[in-house]
């Protein structure tokens, strides 16, 4: 019977599998949307500008770009975020896939080559902090300077801790950091092109299909019973 019981666990364990269901993130797929719909624009520095943000390219090929005095003369900004509040109603227990497809970039002229110290991160933010894929303060991708063209092709699985939680969002956010003198001004970019966020579903097998598979079991044990039985006589 132990030994029975035991292959009827492992037989469920078996039934157990993970499926995504439909996107959580309202216009994720910038390369084909061309548009910032669904997202929303944030700048903390002293004046805005009218390419703080900007759709960049054409479909299929269009980007999310965020902007910090890039190809701008005059105007100083801080911070610029493009961010987007998260629906995480889910299954209880289940994780979520959160994937990235971005590049960054630095504005380098001929009166300044070399490092553009600007810089960007992507975090989880509750409305006071920070924080990383498994719920602890942090970031999902840490402040990271920008120096030059680099791409980013990047996934997360967020705890399920998360699961029907609200107010969090996912934010995206370029920084101005020390790149020349008083009036020098050598911008960087973030361009995003796609971002998605799928629910992790564990299913549960269905209780017929389980039964069944208990009724087999135990029609083999029985015969095999039967068997020893004959060859004892």
């Amino acid at each position: 019977m132990n030994r029975l019981k035991t292959m009827l666990g492992g037989l469920a364990l078996i039934f157990v599998s993970g499926s995504l269901s439909a996107a959580m993130i309202t216009n994720g797929d910038f390369a084909n949307s061309c548009s910032l719909n669904g997202w929303q624009t944030d700048t903390d520095g002293f004046a805005g500008g009218i390419n703080d943000f900007t759709i960049d390219g054409s479909g299929p090929n269009c980007a999310a770009s965020i902007n910090v005095d890039y190809a701008n003369t005059d105007v100083y900004y801080a911070a610029n975020t493009l961010f987007q509040n998260l629906d995480l109603s889910a299954e209880v227990g289940s994780t979520f896939l959160l994937t990235m497809d971005f590049s960054v970039n630095s504005e380098l002229t001929s009166n300044f080559q070399g490092f553009i110290a600007d810089y960007f991160f992507v975090g989880l933010f509750d409305g006071s902090d920070y924080y990383n894929q498994n719920g602890g303060l942090g970031f999902l991708v840490a402040p990271t300077d920008i120096n030059g063209s680099a791409n980013y092709s990047l996934s997360f699985e967020l705890d399920n801790s998360f699961a029907n939680q609200t107010n969090w969002s996912l934010d995206f956010q370029v920084l101005l950091g020390i790149d020349g003198s008083d009036t020098d001004f050598f911008g960087s970019s973030l361009a995003i092109r796609n971002v998605s966020l799928t629910e992790q579903k564990i299913q549960v097998p269905a209780r017929d299909s389980v039964a069944l598979v208990a009724l087999g079991l135990f029609g083999l044990v029985a015969r095999r019973k039967k068997l020893q039985t004959r060859i004892s006589v």
